[in-house]
């Protein structure tokens, strides 16, 4: 289903090549509110941020193309029955906050609604590439690498600032500990966009 919905994205993409009108490209930065759902986490979100980068490809006037390179940071927190879960595998003494960093690529669809307001969707993978946690003994990781998901929200265009916020439901199963319990991540965005071009 991935690759399906990736390939269905490139080739919305590459069909419209030939009417292409605009290519805008940009910083942006936000506020990222992550949430971690599973046994032995805590369920409530943390305030982390994201930085990095966008392009912006209108293929016809309502539609177009926003692919993104971002570095985010999240700190859920371990849950007080996380060794209760993890009972042969857990570090009594782990900390209670886990530092996780991403980088992350959303793939995003755009419609734009009129010259003010403008739809993405789309998936988003994210890739940890550093993790501060001593949930297990022996050093184990207790996270996948990989994180894929799905991204939707609406972006105000303001000349060349954007303000946007976005929501992404995590589908994979981060929790590389067993197969007994899932952890799903969710985030809630709300940030701002500044056009170099």
């Amino acid at each position: 289903m991935k690759k399906r919905l990736l390939t269905v994205l490139l080739l919305v993409c590459l069909a419209g090549t030939a009417g292409a009108q605009e290519l805008h490209y940009g910083i942006k930065a936000d506020l990222n509110m992550f949430k971690l759902d599973g046994a032995g986490i805590k369920s409530n979100y943390t305030l982390g941020g994201r930085l990095g980068v966008y392009a912006e490809y209108d293929f016809s006037k309502k539609w177009g193309l926003q692919p993104e390179l971002l570095f985010s940071q999240v700190a859920p927190k371990r849950g007080d029955d996380f060794s209760a879960k993890y009972i042969h595998t857990s570090n009594d003494n782990a900390n209670k906050t886990i530092k996780l960093s991403y980088i992350t690529l959303p793939l995003l669809l755009r419609y734009n609604v009129n010259k003010l307001i403008t739809v993405n969707a789309g998936p988003q993978y994210s890739f940890l590439f550093y993790d501060n946690e001593n949930l297990l003994t022996y050093d184990r990781n207790a996270f996948k690498r990989s994180d894929f998901g799905v991204a939707a929200g609406a972006t105000l265009t303001f000349d060349i600032l954007h303000v946007y916020a976005r929501y992404v439901l995590g589908l994979t199963n981060v929790n590389d500990i067993d197969d007994r319990y899932q952890w799903k991540t969710r985030q809630a965005q709300i940030g701002i966009g500044v056009n170099i071009k």
